[in-house]
Order: C-alpha cells, then structure tokens, then sequence
C-alpha cells in the first residue's frame, strides 16, 4: 500500500513537472497600438477662417471580424488568420478612432476635434460619420483600408455625398509591428482626404 501511494505521488510531480515545462516554454504575447501621425506631412497651413474650427466624429462601426484582441491577417480573398500571440493593446476600434482624431488635429490645427460616444451629437462646424468595411493586411506585404464616411455641416446636413475610400500602404518591415505601422499610415491617409473635404467647403 505504502509503495503503490510512493507510485501515485511520482506520476504526480511527473505530470506537475511536465506542466511546468510547458507553461515556461509558452511564447509570451506582444502587443501593439496604431499611432498618429505616422507619414502624416503637414499639409497647408489653416485659413483665416478654419483656425479653431470644430468637428465631432460620430462612433465608427467596425465589422465583426476586427472585433477580437488578435491581429488580422489576410492570407487570401477568403481567409484570415489570426495571430495568436500579437494583439492590440486596446479595441482595434478605439486605437482607429484615437489615431484619426489625433490626425484631424493635427492637419487643422485644432484641438476642438472630438469623438463622440454616441450616433447623435452637439453642435460643430462639421461632422464626419463613418463605416470601416475591411482594414487588414499581411506582414511584409500591404495593408488595406476601405472606409465609407460623410462629411456633415452643423445642421447635419450632408456636405458631401457618401464617400468610399479605399487606400494601401505597404509595410517597410516585416513583421506585426510593420503591419501595425502600415495601418497607421493608412489612417493617416484617410485623415487627408477627410481634411481635403472639410477645405473644399471652406
């Protein structure tokens, strides 16, 4: 009886040690955030009349795909894949808003951009409502962003038609942290066009 107890406490601390070896050989989880700023050039300063102006962005919708903590990639038309052990730091969705708001700043030189937490809004000079239908990539290859966005006056009046934009970037390194790079330089391409709009009804 002692012996057989002696046996069942060896396959114990055998299994308990094979567990342990494998926890220890986990492959520890990285993760990342999409900035602003990234290869955003300072485009013409603001007119006399758009220094100060205000803009609110309405929540964007995200499609169900990106709404996970794993990076997305795209291996082909029909497939993704997920990173297991490369995340986001925050929702996709957030670190998109936060990158895009920082940008329209920046290009308008303004602090009275804001983001909205819901689908109705106070008073602004324009209003910017917006729907991400795919934003993905692979590492070392290209990044893709395709966005539909309505530039809105202060009476929610459309100032422009429905817009769909749709924008690449290529990664300059390989890797998640190349990807993540790309898709900030994508957001900073679509605060172009947004900026290049809000200018046209100026």
């Amino acid at each position: 009886m002692h012996a057989a107890r002696w046996r069942v406490l060896a396959i114990i601390l055998t299994l308990s040690s094979l567990l342990l070896a494998g926890c220890a050989k986990s492959k520890p989880a990285r993760f990342y955030m999409l900035t602003s700023g990234v290869g955003l050039q300072a485009g013409a300063p603001p007119a006399p009349g758009e220094k100060g102006i205000s803009l609110t962005v309405r929540p964007i919708e995200f499609p169900e795909y990106l709404n996970r903590p794993q990076i997305v990639t795209r291996t082909s038309p029909n497939r993704i894949e997920l990173a297991e052990f490369h995340r986001w730091a925050e929702p996709l969705g957030q670190s998109f808003a936060r990158a895009l708001t920082g940008n329209l700043s920046a290009l308008l030189s303004t602090e009275r951009v804001v983001l909205l937490p819901w689908r109705g809004g106070g008073p602004a000079d324009h209003r910017i409502t917006m729907d991400v239908i795919r934003f993905d990539g692979t590492p070392g290859g290209e990044v893709s962003l395709i966005a539909r966005w309505t530039l809105l006056g202060p009476d929610g009046n459309e100032l422009t038609p429905p817009r769909r934009s749709r924008i690449t970037a290529s990664t300059r390194q390989t890797g998640y942290e190349g990807v993540a790079e790309a898709m900030s330089e994508a957001v900073g391409e679509l605060s172009r066009e947004i900026v290049a709009a809000i200018r046209g009804h100026r």
